[in-house]
C-alpha cells in the first residue's frame, strides 16, 4: 500500500534537511528589508529547487518510497498501527476539501476523537522510531542526495540553507 508518497519522500527530505523553523514563522511583521520577508523568500527558493530536483531525479523518490516504508515498518514493528493512522487522516483531509463545510464542520472533523487518537498515536509511533540506527541512515542518505540534486538545479543552494540557518540563529537570540 502506497501512501503519498511523493508527498512522503518531501516530507521526510524536509524534516531531515531541518529547512522550516517554527521561529522563522512566528517572527516579524512582513515589513520589506526584515529578517521574516527574507526567511519566506529562501524558504520559497528552498521548497523551488527541492521540488525540482525530486521532480528531475526520480530516484529520489524511489528512495523516499523506501524510507517510508522502513519506517512504516518499523513502527508497525514496535507495535503500532500507522497506516490504519494515515488513512484515518487521510480520510479526514479528504473531508476537509469539502467547500461547503462550514469553519464549524471542519472544526468537528478536526477535533473528531478519530483523529484526533490517529495523530497521537502516530506522534508516539514516530517517537518509538526516531532513533532507529536504520532510519537515521535512510534519512542522512536521502537528504545528501537531495542536497547534491539541489545543487544541480540551483548552484546557490548552499548559501541559501547557510543564510536560512543564520536566520534561525539571529531569530533565536532575540528571543
Amino acid at each position: 500500500m502506497k501512501i503519498h508518497s511523493r508527498s512522503f519522500a518531501a516530507l521526510f527530505a524536509a524534516a531531515a534537511l531541518a529547512l522550516a523553523s517554527p521561529l522563522a514563522m512566528a517572527q516579524g511583521t512582513g515589513q520589506a528589508g526584515n529578517p521574516q520577508m527574507e526567511m519566506q523568500q529562501l524558504q520559497q527558493t528552498l521548497a523551488e529547487t527541492q521540488q525540482r530536483a525530486i521532480e528531475n531525479n526520480p530516484g529520489l523518490e524511489e528512495q523516499g518510497e523506501a524510507l517510508e516504508a522502513l519506517v512504516l515498518e518499523k513502527m508497525e514493528s514496535a507495535g503500532y498501527q500507522p497506516r490504519r493512522d494515515l488513512e484515518t487522516l487521510q480520510a479526514a483531509e479528504e473531508r476537509l476539501r469539502d467547500p461547503n463545510l462550514s469553519s464549524e464542520e471542519q472544526q468537528q472533523i478536526f477535533q473528531s476523537e478519530e483523529v484526533q487518537r490517529a495523530q497521537v498515536n502516530l506522534q508516539e509511533a514516530q517517537q518509538a522510531v526516531a532513533q532507529d540506527d536504520e532510519i537515521l541512515e535512510a534519512q542522512a542518505a536521502l537528504r545528501d542526495d537531495l542536497i547534491s540534486a539541489m545543487r544541480q538545479e540551483n548552484a546557490n543552494i548552499d548559501e541559501v540553507l547557510q543564510r536560512m540557518q543564520a536566520l534561525q540563529q539571529q531569530q533565536q537570540m532575540q528571543q
